[in-house]
């Protein structure tokens, strides 16, 4: 029991309709009012009764067993309680395992729209009726977008849709919250934000008077609930706001539709490596066929396949396949293509000249852009033109169509020398192109392969073709007599037959002079030996006059098709006039004759056919070649006719021979004379020099000996007179007089051992020389040698000699000559200058010595005119 004053009673109502949020207790009591509280006790709570008066005992007592009955009421109540909660449970679990049930039954990732409706539907079945729509929402951050498969109201899917990632500020927001893995993100949208948030997620522009249909039609405002998982959202949009119930429910879901979203990944991962093998099959099933291809025309078998792995991949909106393949040097394109329309597939190999139409031009252009792919839409005149154009030159074309030709679009993508083409009624799918371009990268690398192959195969043949060439060049090289032409001429149609050619007959025409007339080598009808030579002429046969036309004309090869009355004529011709012997008789309705010409007639093949262009070049060749052979047989017969010459000339030349021999003898008699003039002429020029320095000391020789002979005679007379001190005086420069004659007498030996020395033969060996002096020595001997010759020259000497050098070993003669030869040079020079100058000028020569280390050089200066042009070389 608990008793209330009226303050006491006034405060406790305030605290309990603030509790119940509402004005049902009052809060006014009059002065001394008062409340009696009342309570009994059960388990779990209490029965309380307020009275204004004091209860009975009795009273007390009925309250206790009521508390002790509502005590067995309550404890059922929480029971029942604790089994609704369990079936709410086993309901929303329910609910989460047929998603989950339906997530893990996937086989396609198409089938998340099913998960989406029964999303809603398990929804609904819970009783959150609030919502207008439901379902899932992926996030693409690298394409800034976001991908939805959500219902409508009554449950049904709509197709899945792209929508922006940002942009807005509704998106912008919800962006913010997944990037912040928020659990539950909810937005209340209303108003003009609600009417701009949904034309920018339709992309249309918003309208004042509303007349745009966007969207299903919400309520305003819409409360947008995105329950966040790791690649996107599971997306609400509601009339009201959910309960938390309702909420959490939804937050469970997000976490079953992890699981969901797992399974559709892996499916579609599993998808994406079943299609990529499929895909990549075909392309190698495609790569396998072009890297088997020989030939260019089995690129149509290419195409074929390739529009054939096309349709096996679904993609049957490509109509066409064609292989384009451009030559740079003719500017001429291949082009295989294989169509298919319904059941009939047509396919061909065609050359094309895409100057020759509109849309070729179009084609062109793209080939020589930096464009890899285009698209380009064929319709009108210009599809006709071009579909007119193809079937003049492919057969199959002819009439494909019908009366009706239909417009198309033409998808090209291009590789190194061309593209692949594929034509389809509008534009095509991504993966259409893509497939397009993969196919395209594999057919490059086949058709690179391709090509090297065709080169490789050139080469050999080339090398193959170089080889035949060089047999027949070396056969021609190997001719020793002109009559072996027709053993050569055999090597040559053999080797022609090894490389492929498949003749009735080879034959080799000279054309002998201006008269017309051929002089023929022939093989047998199966081109095996020669065995017929014969002389054409180009007056009687039609054909040989053609033939020799074409050589007059200097033509490098020419293809004669021979039918009807012409070559019975030329078939009567060979056999009645110059019985050429045709084995399998003169039946033949045609005979093509393909001739290659060179500088004195041609070679030749006969068949029944005409020839391909790579037999004509071939001929051509071996024309070239035989042209040595010819020429190699017309040096043998002239080389014969110069050998029957040679031996009538050869008398000649031995008679001649002795005359010869005798005055051979005379010259060189003759040459040795006029080689020892030159030697004495040169010896001359030495000895007047020589003789001029001999001349000084001998002069002082012979006027010290006058004088001598003059003192003597005085001291005899002084000597008869007795005055001996005079004598004395006579007798010194006697004596005085003597060792001058002995010093000029040895300067005069001197200057001849040196000369002797320069005459004679070097021996070889080194002796120590005074270096200075022999420069000295022939500078004035080689000075006085001009001068003997020339008493007007004169010249300025200068001598600058390093006296640290002393003696040093060195050849005397060899080094003496060069000296001379250097300072005679050296007074010609300036002589020749004085000669022509004349006047205001002085010839001046100097020589010089100077040791450098181990090392003596000697300087020979002069201000001639130097060496002349023409023989400074030498």
């Amino acid at each position: 029991l608990i008793e209330l004053n009226s303050k006491e009673l006034q405060a406790y109502n305030r605290y309990r309709n603030e509790l119940v949020k509402s004005e049902m207790f009052p809060t006014k009591f009059s002065k001394g009012a008062r409340r009696i509280v009342y309570a009994a006790y059960f388990s779990k709570g209490m029965l309380a009764l307020g009275s204004d008066t004091p209860l009975t005992e009795e009273s007390h007592q009925i309250l206790e067993r009521f508390a002790a009955v509502f005590d067995g009421t309550y404890t059922r109540f929480l029971d029942l309680q604790k089994a609704e909660a369990q079936t709410r449970e086993a309901q929303i679990e329910l609910s989460l395992e047929r998603v989950r049930a339906r997530a893990m039954a996937m086989h396609a990732s198409e089938e998340l729209r099913e998960a989406a409706i029964l999303l809603y539907h398990e929804l609904q079945s819970l009783g959150i009726k609030k919502f207008i729509n439901c379902g899932y929402v992926l996030i693409d951050e690298r394409n800034n977008n976001q991908h939805a498969w959500m219902t409508h109201r009554d449950g049904t899917i709509r197709d899945g849709h792209q929508m922006p990632l940002t942009g807005d500020w509704v998106m912008n927001e919800r962006y913010e919250s997944w990037k912040r893995k928020d659990p539950i993100f909810v937005q209340v949208v209303g108003g003009k934000k609600l009417k701009n948030h949904l034309l920018f997620v339709s992309g249309k522009t918003y309208t004042k008077d509303g007349s745009d249909n966007i969207l299903p039609q919400l309520t305003d405002p819409t409360v947008f609930y995105c329950a966040h998982f790791s690649e996107g959202y599971l997306h609400i949009l509601a009339d009201k706001e959910l309960s938390k119930e309702s909420t959490a429910i939804l937050s469970r879901f997000t976490t079953v539709f992890e699981i969901t979203f797992r399974r559709f990944l892996d499916l579609q991962k599993a998808e994406a490596q079943a299609r990529e093998a499929q895909i990549e099959l075909g392309l190698e099933r495609v790569r396998a066929r072009a890297m088997a291809m020989q030939k260019p025309d089995e690129l149509v078998e290419v195409a074929k396949l390739l529009r054939r792995e096309m349709g096996l991949l679904g993609v049957e909106e490509l109509e066409t396949s064609s292989i384009y393949t451009h030559d740079e040097a003719t500017q001429k394109t291949e082009c295989s293509y294989a169509i298919q329309q319904e059941n009939k597939l047509v396919s061909d190999y065609m050359t094309i000249d895409l100057n020759d139409t509109d849309v070729g031009r179009q084609m062109l252009t793209f080939y020589n852009s930096n464009k890899k792919q285009i698209s380009i839409l064929m319709q009108g005149e210009a599809r006709k033109e071009w579909i007119n154009y193809c079937a003049d030159h492919s057969k199959e074309l002819v009439g494909f169509y019908g009366d009706e030709i239909p417009e198309r679009t033409y998808h090209l993508y291009k590789f190194s020398n061309g593209y692949i083409g594929a034509t389809s009624p509008g534009d095509i799918s991504t993966e259409s192109w893509d497939l397009l371009k993969r196919a395209t990268n594999v057919f490059s690398l086949a058709y690179t392969r391709f090509s090297d192959l065709q080169k490789a195969e050139a080469q050999a043949r080339e090398a193959t073709i170089e080889a035949a060439s060089e047999r027949v060049r070396s056969r021609t090289l190997a001719m020793q007599k002109s009559d072996e032409l027709a053993e050569t001429a055999a090597v040559l149609f053999k080797q022609l037959i090894n490389l492929g050619i498949a003749p009735n007959r080879l034959y080799i025409g000279i054309v002998k002079d201006d008269s017309g007339l051929i002089e023929f080598w022939g093989t047998d009808e199966d081109g095996t030996k020669v065995n017929t030579q014969f002389t054409g002429n180009t007056g009687r046969s039609v054909s040989v006059q053609k033939m020799y036309e074409g050589w007059r004309q200097q033509n490098k090869s020419l293809t004669l098709d021979m039918q009807g009355k012409e070559l019975q004529d030329y078939f009567h011709y060979l056999s009645e006039e110059l019985h050429v012997p045709f084995k399998r008789g003169l039946s033949q309705k045609r005979r093509v004759q393909t001739i290659a010409y060179f500088s004195k007639g041609f070679i030749g093949m006969a068949s029944p056919d005409e020839q391909p262009e790579e037999t004509t070049k071939l001929l051509e060749r071996f024309a070239s070649v035989f042209n040595l052979t010819f020429t190699r047989f017309n040096d043998l017969k002239i080389a014969e006719a110069h050998a029957l010459q040679s031996e009538e000339d050869l008398i000649k030349l031995q008679a001649e021979k002795k005359r010869a021999e005798d005055a051979l003898t005379e010259l060189k008699s003759t040459q040795t004379q006029l080689i020892q003039s030159e030697k004495m002429a040169s010896l001359g020029e030495l000895t007047a020099g020589i003789a001029h320095e001999i001349q000084n000391p001998l002069n002082f020789v012979n006027n010290f000996s006058e004088v001598s002979s003059e003192l003597i005679a005085e001291m005899k007379e002084e000597l008869s007179k007795g005055n001996y001190e005079d004598v004395t005086a006579i007798a010194n420069d006697v004596i005085q007089n003597l060792e001058k004659i002995n010093h000029h007498g040895k300067r005069a030996d001197a200057i001849v051992k040196g000369m002797l020395q320069h005459s004679r033969s070097s021996s070889g060996i080194k002796e120590p020389t005074d270096i200075n002096a022999l420069c000295d020595e022939y500078l004035r001997l080689s000075y006085h040698g001009l001068r003997a010759k020339d008493k007007s020259f004169n010249a300025t000497i200068k001598t600058d000699f390093d006296s640290s050098i002393g003696n040093i070993n060195i050849i005397v003669q060899d080094i003496g000559r060069v000296i001379l030869n250097l300072l005679t040079n050296a007074f010609y020079a300036v002589n020749e200058k004085k000669i022509m100058i004349k006047e205001g000028y002085e010839p001046n020569v100097s020589i010089s010595t100077k040791k450098s280390g181990s090392k003596v050089e000697i300087n020979v200066l002069d201000n001639g005119n130097g060496i002349p042009e023409k023989i400074l070389d030498k």
